[in-house]
């Protein structure tokens, strides 16, 4: 059986963000259920503020989406290997997608050899990578706060 491609979910658990993790796993599931063959979450601990997908294939790995940080000092302190911690990357979005957008991600980079109706209301604009929808907002809605937040990292975060 081959085990792959399989779907990474990193995100930082001192912010609390194992709930919305859990949902991208359920709707990636529902959605690529006979395509991807494993789906993968990772509490991350020692980078405040991660929430990354990324899709691993057999000979590849793709990095889908990375949360933007907020602060630049923290975005180049926690820049991975090969980042600048400009976080020009294509694959940077402010604030968290919609499971469309998630889903979107994942049938491009399998390169549509998936075949999966998608609703087409949520898209990302190509010169801010904000995301938005057409209910004609102008701003992105802000971020829920986690309640208690351990790290120091994670309060510049806020």
């Amino acid at each position: 059986m081959n085990s792959y491609p399989k779907v990474v979910i990193r995100y930082c658990a001192k912010c609390k963000w194992q709930n919305r993790a859990i949902w991208y796993v359920t709707e990636i599931l529902q959605t690529f259920g006979e395509v991807i063959n494993e789906v993968s979450v990772q509490p991350i601990y020692d980078k405040p503020g991660v929430f990354e997908i990324i899709l691993v294939e057999e000979t590849s790995t793709t990095v889908l989406y990375k949360r933007k940080f907020k602060n630049a000092e923290l975005a180049k302190k926690y820049a991975t290997e090969g980042e600048t911690g400009e976080q020009t990357e294509e694959y940077y979005y402010d604030g968290f997608p919609d499971s469309k957008l998630v889903k979107l991600l994942i049938k491009d980079a399998l390169n549509g050899s998936v075949k999966v109706k998608l609703g087409n209301h949520i898209m990302k604009t190509d010169t801010t990578n904000i995301l938005s929808s057409n209910r004609n907002v102008s701003e992105p809605e802000p971020e829920p706060k986690p309640e208690e937040v351990e790290c120091q990292d994670c309060k510049l975060e806020q």
